[in-house]
């Protein structure tokens, strides 16, 4: 047992956490052993001396404090005990701080190359930098989302050398290494992040899928090991991927191509329409696209969307998404299904609930179409 714990400590006795916890660890116990030496050489001249008045003697003494309280008066207390106590006190304490000097600047060092490991949780994880201000959007919208400006977020990429200045500035740590490595997602927290977005490593390169979705795919399992939801979202480079993009089980797939071009063509005809999308997808303006199940079935849509327009609280539900098909403008005899989605804009997603939980509170009686 003692070989093996000899064993495993000089094992890891090159951390500098282990180091410093020697370095305590000594000096606890050579503080305990010449105040004992203290204590039986001054005992008999000093009556009033306690063993733990030379302990603290001891640990004065190692830390070159010298309060003067109690000091030695024979020669064995004065060159056989003090002299060495301060001699090597001056030595550990020494050791001790540059251990842990050492030790700071080393963990500085890992995080801004992104070699350490991340101990956060309901974080979010950013795989791949295609830019680094395209990053910090992301993650502003993500801290508005959650309405936390300090809300850790983590960027996974093989890109980066070292952590730019912006990251610093705003928080946001890096970890080196490849999306399709699996200890590079464990050291990000993958495991107990909040949420994963998977970003195409070259938008105008197809083959950009095929890491995204080997990364899809680790992601999925570390969510399975962790017997935990993690909100997945990948960004598609080529449409006719998207069916092998499906299969991961992501909770959001969106192309990249397309969606630029349609916007132009909107911009084109509607003049300013741009400033009505980005309104809708921001989570800085208050008026924020939700999408949310319900317990409304058999109700007829235009009766709940003429009740929450009524609702202290602004909610508007603007359509739903029916297996898998989103419908905007529905007749005013559609009724609501189990399985329907509401698609709403409100300030927030508790105001939905608050105003379900009343509505089904004043309408108890069933209704059927």
């Amino acid at each position: 047992m003692i070989l093996y714990f000899f064993r495993r400590w000089f094992s890891l006795h090159h951390k500098p956490a282990v180091r410093v916890g020697t370095a305590l660890l000594i000096a606890l116990l050579l503080n305990l052993l010449f105040g004992a030496a203290f204590y039986f050489a001054e005992s008999e001249k000093q009556p009033g001396l306690g063993f733990w008045d030379s302990v603290w003697w001891s640990m004065v003494t190692m830390t070159t404090v010298g309060y003067g309280d109690y000091f030695p008066k024979t020669f064995v207390g004065r060159f056989l005990v003090a002299y060495p106590c301060l001699v090597i006190g001056i030595g550990l304490i020494g050791y001790s701080l540059g251990v842990i000097a050492e030790s700071m600047l080393e963990g500085f060092n890992q995080s801004r190359k992104g070699r350490s490991t991340m101990r956060f949780e309901n974080h979010l994880v950013i795989c791949q930098c295609p830019s680094i201000s395209r990053v910090l959007q992301m993650v502003a919208q993500f801290r508005a989302a959650q309405g936390d400006p300090h809300r850790p977020a983590v960027v996974v990429t093989s890109r980066l050398d070292e952590l730019p200045v912006e990251f610093r500035e705003h928080s946001i740590h890096f970890i080196k290494g490849h999306t399709t490595s699996e200890e590079s997602l464990t050291r990000a927290g993958v495991a107990n992040a909040m949420g994963v977005i998977v970003l195409a490593q070259d938008p105008n390169d197809e083959g950009s899928d095929a890491e995204s979705f080997t990364t899809g795919t680790l992601v999925k399992l570390i969510e399975e090991d962790a017997g935990r939801p993690i909100s997945l979202v990948i960004e598609l480079a080529d449409r006719k991927n998207q069916r092998m993009m499906e299969r991961v089980g992501a909770n959001g797939i969106v192309p990249v191509e397309g969606i630029t071009d349609m916007l132009l063509m909107q911009e084109m005809f509607n003049p300013g329409l741009r400033h009505l999308f980005e309104h809708l997808v921001t989570y800085k303006n208050g008026c924020e696209l939700y999408l949310v199940t319900h317990r409304l079935a058999g109700r007829k849509l235009q009766e709940i969307q003429v009740a929450a327009l009524e609702n202290p609280t602004s909610i508007q539900i603007v359509g739903i998404i029916r297996n898998g098909v989103t419908m905007m403008n529905c007749a005013k005899s559609f009724s609501l299904e189990e399985s329907d989605q509401l698609i709403l804009i409100a300030e927030k997603r508790a105001d939905y609930d608050a105003f379900e939980s009343n509505y089904r509170t004043l309408n108890l009686q069933p209704h059927t179409a």
